[in-house]
């Protein structure tokens, strides 16, 4: 095992995602994008508060697009770490990955959302001792889900504060992505609103966020790959 450094990682990861983008976008995209375009045309209107969300709104705005992307990640997770894998076999070994990731995911997302509650950084810390490796491990390893936990606990081992940063980096990343994908497409939609297009600007206002979200999830998957190629790599 070496040692991780935030920015190496973000270089690295950035690197291997830009060399594979039309190939992992295309694998990702029936996952992460076509559901958030159906979702937000066809589903339950957006709560116009946190505090206002239903159990459905939050079903179908969260739980479910969550869980169909989350199988996206990890084909997107075998592709970086198996390069010359075809999108076929990224795919079954995400059909294979995906019950132990998902129960993992939730096992371990109690003690990250007690960190959250308490304090953001100890959430996030914990994130990335515990969830943020599961899905690379789920993918080349396999195992059970408490074994993907204490597999991904031991990978991290020494390693959470670079970790951590690094996530830090990719939360920011994140909400910048969210930001401009929403103002590009409520943009575009009030173009071809003015036009008298308001379908296409509604369709327009539900595409260009979900591609940031096809985008976020391809980044995420190839973070986990990324690091964990790193961390179980024998020593030199």
């Amino acid at each position: 095992m070496q040692r991780l450094s935030a920015a190496a990682l973000w270089d690295a990861m950035s690197g291997t995602l830009r060399a594979d983008l039309p190939r992992l976008f295309f694998l990702v995209a029936p996952f992460a994008l076509l559901p958030a375009v159906a979702i937000e045309l066809f589903g339950p209107p957006a709560p116009a508060s946190l505090e206002a969300i239903s159990n459905q709104q939050l079903l179908w705005r969260l739980a479910v697009p969550s869980l169909i992307a989350a199988f996206g990640q990890l084909a997107a997770t075998h592709l970086v770490l198996r390069g010359n894998a075809t999108p076929r076999e990224a795919l079954a070994a995400a059909l294979a990955a995906f019950p132990a990731y998902a129960a993992a995911q939730l096992l371990g997302s109690l003690p990250v959302g007690l960190g959250v509650l308490l304090l953001i950084v100890p959430g996030l810390w914990l994130f990335a001792r515990l969830l943020f490796l599961s899905g690379a491990v789920a993918v080349a390893e396999a195992g059970t889900p408490l074994a993907l936990l204490r597999r991904s606990w031991a990978l991290s081992e020494g390693q959470g504060l670079q970790l951590t940063l690094f996530l830090v980096l990719g939360l920011f990343g994140v909400i910048g992505i969210g930001i401009l994908a929403e103002g590009a497409g409520a943009a575009l939609d009030v173009v071809a609103r003015t036009s008298g297009l308001a379908a296409v600007g509604r369709f327009l206002h539900a595409l260009v966020p979900a591609i940031g979200n096809c985008l976020v999830t391809i980044g995420v998957g190839g973070a986990s790959a990324v690091a964990y190629r790193q961390l179980a790599a024998p020593p030199r």
